[in-house]
C-alpha cells in the first residue's frame, strides 16, 4: 500500500531525472537510467493504455505528471 511519503520520494526522483535531462549526454544512458523509476510511477494493466500514477489522497506530484510524460515522450522517439 503506497502513503503520501511514497509519492514524495518518486516526486524528489522524477525532479532529479528531470533536471538530469537537461544536461544528459546520451539519451539512451538517460532511458535505461531512469526506466524503473519510469515503471513505478506508471500503472500498465495488460489490455489498457498505460496511465501515470501521480494522484494521492487528492494532491497532485507535479515533478511525476511532467516526467512520465518526458521519459513516454522520449521513448517514442527514440524506439
Amino acid at each position: 500500500m503506497q502513503n503520501r511519503l511514497d509519492f514524495l520520494i518518486k516526486d524528489n526522483h522524477c525532479e532529479k531525472a528531470i533536471e538530469d535531462f537537461k544536461i544528459l549526454t546520451s539519451v539512451p544512458y538517460w532511458l535505461n537510467q531512469y526506466s524503473d523509476l519510469f515503471d513505478s510511477v506508471s500503472i500498465k494493466p495488460e489490455g489498457l493504455p498505460r496511465i501515470t500514477s501521480s494522484h494521492f489522497d487528492g494532491e497532485t506530484f507535479e515533478n511525476i505528471l511532467l516526467f512520465a510524460h518526458l521519459y513516454d515522450l522520449v521513448n517514442s522517439l527514440f524506439e
